[in-house]
């Protein structure tokens, strides 16, 4: 996903932090990017509230908007837990 002008870029950036304060709010606690990003890997009702948001289509890209937010996040050893146990290609649906 390519951005082209600055309005864009604020405006999708305003819309990914807006879902990390949804995400948060609703599980009640202060959470960090690493603890949204697993739970968007493990609830396909979040997933998809966050592709509609963020108008895009498939999972990877969703992966992609993380990953160029914070490149860092696959540090993570609760993400990397997830995945390894999960195993390649398999975000539940």
């Amino acid at each position: 996903m390519r951005l082209d002008n600055d309005t864009e870029n604020q405006e999708l950036s305003d819309a990914f932090l807006a879902f990390c304060t949804f995400v948060s709010l609703t599980s009640g606690k202060k959470t960090n990017l690493a603890n949204i990003f697993l739970r968007l890997l493990q609830n396909k009702h979040l997933r998809c509230i966050f592709k509609k948001q963020m108008e895009i289509d498939s999972d990877y890209d969703v992966v992609s908007i993380f990953l160029q937010f914070d490149p860092s996040l696959h540090k993570s050893k609760y993400i990397k837990k997830y995945l390894n146990k999960a195993g390649p290609n398999k975000i539940k649906n």
